[in-house]
């Protein structure tokens, strides 16, 4: 699992959580609190250690994402930038990986295809 996902799930409102093991559980136990929560917006957490929101929480769907690593969260471009001279050696190792894992899938892709 994602960090990002894994640190929001500490931090998660009542939607997150339910939708989050609703996933993962089987059974229909959880449809009945999932219609209850949905209408709570889901939250996420900006990456920037120094950002003025409270608990550095903001609404999932207006989260910014580094377009390079794909791992990084924020809840605006200003956070954003602050946060580049933290976050650019994870960012540099993180799209590295996702370079690699791409291009494993794609050749994994080809193989299938050939067969």
């Amino acid at each position: 699992l994602h960090l990002q996902k894994l640190m929001e799930l500490l931090i998660a409102d009542d939607h997150t959580l339910v939708s989050f093991f609703r996933k993962r559980i089987t059974c229909s136990c959880l449809d009945k609190k999932h219609q209850e929560v949905k209408s709570i917006k889901k939250m996420g957490f900006c990456n920037n250690g120094q950002c003025p929101l409270p608990d550095r929480k903001v609404e999932r769907s207006k989260m910014l994402y580094c377009t390079r690593c794909r791992y990084a969260y924020y809840c605006s471009r200003d956070c954003q930038k602050a946060a580049w001279s933290d976050h650019r050696e994870v960012c540099k190792k993180k799209a590295e990986e996702n370079a690699k894992f791409e291009q494993e899938m794609r050749i994994r892709d080809q193989n299938q295809n050939s067969m």
